[in-house]
């Protein structure tokens, strides 16, 4: 299944937050820790696994610009 940028992004700030919360706040239950560590390894397979559809993302022109501020691209 194909996934834009924004939605690969999102999950990977989700995986941080759950990351963050296992880290400040660790469950004193050991089966509870499991399945946090779990649920965080899914998701970062599913984002090593997705595949991102370029095409349909709009990606902003580089512009090189020299030492007076000048954009080089546009001359």
């Amino acid at each position: 299944m194909a996934q834009n940028i924004k939605s690969i992004c999102s999950k990977l700030d989700t995986i941080k937050k759950m990351a963050e919360s296992l880290r400040d706040n660790p469950p004193s239950d050991k089966i509870l820790v499991k399945n946090a560590i779990d649920l965080i390894q899914s998701d970062c397979l599913l984002v090593a696994k997705a595949e991102i559809d370029y095409e349909n993302e709009t990606i902003e022109k580089d512009h090189h610009y020299d030492y007076n501020g000048v954009d080089v691209d546009s001359l």
